[in-house]
């Protein structure tokens, strides 16, 4: 029964990851995806899982250093940064995009701009590495690529938050988009999104290779999978 709520899994690109787009339609698009990240429960499960981090694995007051690897225009690191007044905290925005990477220092946020799939840091440099509905632009290679980039400059902990492939999703969010945004790139990409989204058993499959971590999988509401990983050497 669970199957015939799960679609196929698509590869079809997103508009989104085209050249050339014009600047205003791309910033637009930020903007909607703020919005989304506030309204379907994205900045409410990171913050459970930074706070789950910090208590589990950097208890105390040392510095902690955390990179959100395809932040888009940086509100996921503007969040986080927030829950830990008064302490050393270094969270960083890394996009390649150039709209992306402007709209976040507009924001105050420290920004990298770079290549997910060669992040530039050393191995083992970054306290905790995280991915917001970013690996769905991944498959196949590129998405081991892209996890094993993470655990190599994690020094405690990554985790990747995207999507649970169903049904509902996808028409859930066709509606929403329908009501909340005119913007294309959106419309278009977030059906897209969920239907190149995972089951926990794909996403824990890509992490075969990756045996220095132990790796879970948790579900929250709004079908959104939390891939974790813990470095055990």
């Amino acid at each position: 029964m669970a199957r015939i709520w799960t679609p196929d899994r698509h590869d079809d690109p997103e508009l989104m990851d085209s050249p050339g787009l014009p600047a205003s339609e791309v910033e637009d698009a930020y903007r909607v995806l703020r919005r989304v990240n506030r309204q379907l429960g994205n900045i409410r499960t990171m913050r459970r899982e930074y706070l789950r981090f910090l208590r589990e694995d950097c208890p105390g007051s040392l510095p902690i250093t955390a990179v959100d690897v395809g932040s888009g225009s940086g509100d996921i690191p503007e969040a986080l940064r927030q829950l830990t007044p008064g302490r050393d905290v270094q969270v960083l925005a890394l996009d390649r995009d150039p709209t992306a990477v402007a709209s976040a220092r507009r924001r105050s946020l420290s920004v990298v701009r770079g290549d997910a799939l060669r992040l530039p840091f050393d191995d083992r440099t970054i306290d905790l590495v995280i991915a917001v509905k970013f690996a769905h632009h991944f498959h196949g290679p590129s998405l081991g690529r892209l996890l094993d980039e993470m655990a190599r400059v994690a020094r405690h902990r990554v985790v990747v938050l995207d999507i649970r492939r169903h049904w509902l999703a996808y028409w859930g969010f066709r509606a929403w988009s329908l009501f909340f945004t005119r913007n294309r790139l959106v419309r278009h990409d977030g059906p897209l999104s969920v239907l190149r989204g995972f089951t926990g058993e794909e996403l824990l499959g890509a992490t075969a290779t990756l045996s220095r971590f132990d790796w879970v999988v948790r579900s929250y509401a709004g079908f959104q999978l939390a891939l974790i990983g813990r470095r055990t050497s």
